[in-house]
């Protein structure tokens, strides 16, 4: 698993955005989702590519669904200490459907 999530790998998987919220008052509002909910897409992702599901966090905060937006996530193995910082690429047209292309560190966050 770990030598699997070491290299850099680019995903592409497609997920029903579900529990949309809105952001601020700004003449440009932007569809969110929760951090738990965008930390599950890049595991999933992660999953269908390494064939073992990674422990992923994406911090607290609910993150722009902003087509081109990156998002950084800490992504680890289970059970292990070492952590690797990785970079979702959000690809969205505007609708209900988003997809992440997830690249992640060959070396680990230090």
């Amino acid at each position: 698993m770990q030598n699997r999530i070491r290299t850099a790998t680019t995903v592409l998987v497609t997920t029903a955005v579900l529990g949309l919220g809105l952001a601020g008052c700004s003449a440009q509002v932007n569809r969110t989702v929760s951090a738990d909910k965008f930390a599950t897409t890049v595991a999933d992702a992660l999953e269908q590519t390494v064939g073992q599901r990674p422990d992923v966090d994406c911090g607290d905060d609910a993150i722009d669904l902003v087509d081109g937006d990156e998002v950084h996530c800490d992504v680890g193995a289970i059970g292990d200490e070492t952590v690797y910082d990785s970079v979702s690429t959000i690809s969205t047209d505007g609708g209900d459907d988003y997809s992440v292309a997830v690249e992640v560190d060959q070396e680990p966050k230090g």
